[in-house]
C-alpha cells in the first residue's frame, strides 16, 4: 500500500523549474545530488499536469513520485481557492516516507504552499499544518537517511 503526503500549491510548474526546485533545496540541506535520478512518464509534451515524476535516490535506493492536480474553484475549499493546484508526494515503506518528507519539504517551501495535508499523519493529527512543522522530521530524516561516519 502507498501513502501520499499532499499540500497545495498555485500553479503547475515547469519540468525545468521542478528540477531547479529539487536540485536547489538538497543543496540548501546540504545533501548532494549527484546520486539523484529524476524521471517523468513516458507521454508527449513536459507539461506536468498529466505526468508522474519519479525522484529515486540511486545510492541508497530511496524513491518517490510526484503527481499534480489541477481542482476548478467549485472543488476546492474556499481557503484554498488561491492554490487550486494538489501535488501529491507518494511512497511505500518507512525509509521512502521519510525520503518523501525531504522531499515534501523542498517542494512545499519552494513552491509557496499554505499547509500540508498528511494520511501518514507525520504529526499526528489529522488537520492540515504548516509546511515549518515538517522542519523536525527533516533534520531527523537527513540523520537516519545520510549518516556520517564520524
Amino acid at each position: 500500500m502507498s501513502n501520499k503526503i499532499l499540500f497545495p500549491i498555485k500553479e503547475i510548474p515547469s519540468f525545468e523549474k521542478l528540477l531547479d526546485v529539487i536540485v536547489d533545496g538538497f543543496h540548501n540541506l546540504s545533501l548532494s545530488t549527484q546520486q539523484l535520478t529524476i524521471g517523468i512518464s513516458a507521454k508527449k509534451g513536459l507539461n506536468l499536469s498529466d505526468k508522474i515524476i519519479f525522484i529515486q535516490d540511486n545510492c541508497y535506493e530511496y524513491s518517490c513520485w510526484i503527481s499534480f492536480n489541477y481542482f476548478e474553484p467549485e472543488y476546492i475549499n474556499e481557503i484554498d481557492v488561491d492554490y487550486p493546484v494538489m501535488v501529491g508526494v507518494g511512497y511505500r515503506g518507512l525509509s521512502n516516507q521519510k525520503f518523501a518528507v525531504l522531499l515534501t519539504y523542498v517542494l512545499a517551501r519552494a513552491l509557496e504552499s499554505r499547509v500540508i495535508y498528511d494520511d501518514a499523519y507525520l504529526v499526528q493529527r489529522k488537520d492540515d499544518y504548516p509546511v515549518q512543522e515538517l522542519e523536525s522530521f527533516v533534520v531527523q530524516y537527513i540523520k537516519e537517511l545520510y549518516p556520517v561516519d564520524e
